[in-house]
């Protein structure tokens, strides 16, 4: 499916590339009605518009996260206090009218990190609700844990994509509850130098799930693929 520009809009926005002699870290924030973007990459804006993973999508080149990628700042106020998922569908309509945006999705089948069930089933202690307001997965590490309160197994793995590296990893287990449990890593971890402590890190955690009755493999599975057809570098004039 394209984009198109249809739906709601923000009344009062301002979309520019962020000047190479800008300082100061990136930020993503809404907020009763008002969307703020600095120095943020046309991945994470599109990634936060239309609920697509990182690992799921396809950019032009120029937009892969590296260094030097161009970032943009983005200031875009709603009539009113509006959900989240409105002011979404009002950054995507943006995306359009100011970038000519486009993109469908399509299905692409390769060979990925899968997470399953180990023999003799999971080892997670199911709940039946989650504290409002508190963060599900959360990690400490100087004891070399990550401790997950609350969680679906689609949160656990969206930090370790984050954070880890050797690509996604892709839920196959067909657990769709909420889970506390700890991931106890550190025992794990092999002695590395500097250059390969994250390699050895995310190597430890995928063994440490066996202790879980987790664990990763290799698969040939489909993936919804998010992928971009246009975008223009630079937005149009405010």
């Amino acid at each position: 499916m394209r984009t198109s520009g249809a739906g709601p809009a923000f009344e009062v926005v301002s979309a520019k590339l962020t000047p190479k002699d800008v300082v100061g870290g990136s930020v993503l924030k809404y907020e009763n009605g008002r969307l703020t973007m600095r120095k943020v990459g046309l991945i994470e804006i599109v990634s936060w518009a239309f609920n697509v993973k990182r690992s799921d999508m396809v950019v032009p080149g120029w937009a892969e996260e590296a260094r030097g990628m161009p970032t943009y700042g983005i200031e875009a106020e709603a009539d009113g206090p509006v959900p989240q998922d409105r002011a979404k569908l009002m950054l995507q309509k943006l995306l359009v009218e100011r970038f000519q945006f486009a993109a469908h999705h399509e299905v692409r089948e390769g060979v990925h990190q899968v997470l399953q069930v180990a023999k003799g089933g999971p080892k997670l202690k199911e709940v039946a609700a989650v504290v409002a307001g508190r963060h599900t997965v959360t990690n400490d590490g100087v004891n070399s844990r990550i401790n997950c309160t609350g969680c679906s197994i689609d949160e656990f793995l969206g930090f370790l994509n984050v954070t880890g590296l050797g690509g996604p990893i892709y839920d196959r287990t067909g657990l769709s509850g909420r889970y506390d449990f700890t991931l106890d890593y550190g025992k794990y971890i092999e002695d590395s130098d500097a250059g390969h402590r994250l390699n050895a890190l995310m190597a430890a955690r995928i063994d440490a799930m066996r202790e879980l009755g987790l664990k990763v493999v290799e698969a040939r599975i489909p993936i919804d693929t998010f992928v971009v057809d246009h975008v223009e570098k630079i937005p149009s004039e405010n």
